[in-house]
């Protein structure tokens, strides 16, 4: 039995049995490309909602959910979690999908605080700011999160999560933080993608074209779209969080032993030369703006899932090429206005910068076009100055 299958088995069984036994309720949970039976007690829904919106009635709402029976829906999205292996914002999209099918037709004042009650006993340093009827819940956070709400609280910085997709509009609006810590000891909200979810891959099938050495390459590879949707959800993050978001097993699995068959032979320059060639040729290229009408990094398994990718996303994609099949040293070249990758490779020729004891080439994921040159400066840039952002040690 295949080990994706597997786990959503085990996951239909864990969910099933607990409410099955207990005589709790369910409801389906869509969830990407998954279906979620999650259990609950009904008497969790029942509670009415605050009276008012203010510091007393928030904090007794908070102790009166306490109250309620609210461990079968907290352990079925904590079992999902684990099933699924879901990082934090992954977790809290599930909390808030399954929050929207269990509270329909109730106010997002009840769900927004069940929403922020679950998080805190999920382990997480939250706040909740309110403002006229409306509550805003906060998360506390060591990652730099950019046109989100943020505040301020004990040392401690917090993202606004409610808010965090309405960018600098909502950091207008002056809020009122209640004074009330749901979870002191709580542990910090992450947004790193260190591994992609055990989800049901929505496979997609793509046909590139790159020049190498004089003849023009096809392969056919199969990507997961289900990447791209949650992906559609994610807060703008840090710049180089996006470079070590990993491909999927759909993609790794087709893409990487046609790399690799290619490769078969060639030195380390040409091998430099063919990724570069690929992530340069094989994609249509637009910058974000121009795409998107906002600035949108791409994990390098979307540069399949678009129609267009810019410099940032082709880096994010000879990375991962580079490090499964290479595995030399690499650093990360800002620019300015432009990212471009550098390989340590054997000091042949010159054009290389030394870099921790290394010579370091140029290898431009992004242009010029139908060129495998490697070793040069980006078009435009040849005198610029640049700085390295981030490095590889390599294997």
């Amino acid at each position: 039995m295949p080990r994706q299958i597997g786990l959503m088995l085990l996951a239909i069984l864990q969910f099933q049995l607990p409410a099955a036994a207990q005589g709790y309720q369910e409801v389906s949970v869509p969830y990407y490309s998954e279906t979620l039976r999650v259990a609950y007690n009904p008497e969790m829904l029942s509670l009415a909602e605050p009276a008012a919106v203010n510091e007393r009635e928030l904090v007794r709402h908070f102790n009166a959910l306490s109250a309620t029976d609210y461990a079968p829906l907290l352990r079925s999205l904590q079992q999902a979690r684990k099933i699924f292996q879901l990082n934090d914002w992954l977790y809290y999209q599930l909390l808030r999908k399954a929050l929207h099918k269990l509270y329909a037709g109730r106010s997002p004042l009840a769900r927004e605080l069940a929403c922020w009650f679950l998080l805190s006993r999920s382990g997480f340093d939250t706040r909740l700011a309110f403002m006229d009827s409306e509550v805003f819940i906060f998360a506390y956070t060591q990652e730099a999160i950019f046109e989100a709400p943020l505040i301020e609280d004990r040392g401690r910085n917090f993202v606004n999560l409610t808010n965090i997709q309405r960018g600098a509009a909502a950091r207008q609006r002056a809020l009122y933080l209640l004074d009330f810590q749901a979870n002191p000891k709580g542990h910090a909200f992450s947004f790193k993608l260190g591994q992609l979810p055990l989800l049901r891959p929505t496979v997609i099938e793509k046909q590139l074209r790159f020049p190498f050495q004089g003849k023009w390459r096809q392969i056919d590879v199969s990507a997961d779209e289900t990447v791209r949707q949650y992906m559609a959800d994610y807060p703008l993050i840090d710049e180089g969080a996006y470079l070590d978001i990993p491909l999927s097993a759909t993609l790794s699995e087709s893409l990487l032993p046609q790399l690799r068959k290619l490769l078969e032979g060639k030195t380390e320059w040409e091998a430099a030369a063919l990724l570069a060639s690929f992530t340069r040729s094989a994609f249509a290229y637009k910058e974000d703006k121009e795409c998107f009408g906002y600035s949108k990094p791409m994990a390098a398994e979307e540069v399949f899932l678009h129609p267009y990718s810019d410099c940032e996303d082709r880096c994010a994609l000879f990375i991962r090429l580079a490090d499964a099949l290479l595995q030399l040293p690499m650093a990360v070249v800002a620019y300015p206005g432009h990212l471009s990758v550098a390989l340590a490779l054997p000091q042949a020729r010159p054009g290389f910068f030394r870099y921790q004891n290394k010579a370091y080439y140029i290898c431009d994921p992004t242009g010029p076009p139908n060129s495998e040159a490697v070793g040069q400066h980006p078009e435009g840039y040849k005198d610029s100055p640049f700085e390295i952002i981030r490095s590889y040690p390599g294997r």
